[in-house]
């Protein structure tokens, strides 16, 4: 008997406050940092995942949209908040990748600031032309603007975002003439291009439902590694014979640094059994989303490669930090 009890307090000990403390979690609840405003995608995907997580926990998860500087100020409050499990933020690629090329300080760590739990969902972006471009694939683009140097414009939301520098790589590894023309926004962008005063963006299949049924504009490709549910004709960049410019805007979940590992392994394990629902996955593929639930070292391979195709997206483009 004595020695059952001692063997009892041995394991305990091996298994620690962290596991212990992961067993009860949640038992109250949890704030989800959203640095992007309300109603955009990493908000939908954000709200989908909460309900699911507040049905399988028992507990109400707070959404908190803290937008501003490019989610600069959402970041920054998820790093310093107390990494106990009970603030989590989900954000898009651009908070960890692309932020350490725009700006020269950030008052967060893209690499040290936070641990990756899941990439949840991605969705490829389309490049998206005016239909007043004769091109109706990406090589006839390319050789369209040989013939035609400086003729095509492309449509950006300023400079570092991704359409500057996904168009930019472009222009470098083909050596063609593209016309930069930065716009206020998606909305702006995509008004431009059905009136033909800009050829050529990126953008969302979700966002793209209006300006494709119009008439007045054309997806020449899709910057995903597989064909979008919601397009299922319209061919990938790879497909295409472009690999270098997948333009994937990926949603993912992150805890603050410090997170016991037991809670990060319970919520990576929770996100991937909400991602295998039938029903789940069915209606996200609707919104334009390609449900992913990756570990947690699939997600950090993830963002390593894309943080190396960003810098060289950026060292095209000319972005200096601002």
């Amino acid at each position: 008997m004595k020695r059952i009890f001692l063997t009892t307090i041995l394991l305990s000990c091996l298994v620690g406050p962290g596991v212990a403390l992961a067993q009860n979690y949640p038992d109250k609840p949890v704030r989800l940092v959203v640095p992007w405003p309300a109603g955009g995608g990493a908000d939908y995907v954000a709200r989908a995942y909460a309900k699911e997580l507040s049905d399988l926990w028992k507990q109400p998860i707070v959404i908190d949209n803290v937008a501003g500087a490019g989610s600069i100020v959402g970041a920054e409050r998820a790093a310093r908040a107390t990494p106990d499990g009970y603030t989590l933020m989900l954000t898009i690629n651009g908070t960890i990748t692309s932020n350490r090329f725009l700006y020269k300080k950030l008052p967060y760590d893209p690499d040290r600031s936070f641990i990756p739990v899941s990439l949840m969902v991605q969705s490829g972006q389309l490049i998206l032309a005016s239909a007043g471009v004769q091109a109706n694939s990406l090589r006839e683009l390319v050789e369209e603007a040989r013939r035609k140097p400086g003729s095509i414009a492309y449509a950006s939301y300023g400079s570092g975002t991704q359409p500057h520098l996904l168009f930019e790589i472009l222009k470098k590894r083909e050596n063609i003439d593209l016309l930069h023309v930065p716009y206020k926004g998606l909305a702006p962008a995509l008004s431009s291009l059905m009136a033909n005063e800009a050829q050529l963006t990126i953008v969302s299949p979700s966002s793209a439902t209006a300006a494709l049924s119009s008439g007045r504009t054309k997806a020449l490709a899709i910057g995903s590694s597989k064909r979008a549910a919601v397009l299922p004709n319209i061919p990938t960049v790879d497909e295409a014979g472009f690999p270098y410019l997948n333009a994937a805007i990926w949603f993912g979940l992150f805890a603050p640094a410090g997170t016991p590992q037991a809670i990060v392994d319970k919520l990576q394990k929770d996100v991937a059994q909400i991602s295998r629902k039938r029903e789940f996955t069915a209606a996200m593929e609707e919104r334009g989303f390609d449900v992913v639930a990756s570990t947690a070292a699939q997600f950090q391979k993830v963002i390593r490669d894309e943080t190396v195709r960003v810098g060289d997206m950026a060292e095209a483009a000319k972005v200096k930090p601002e």
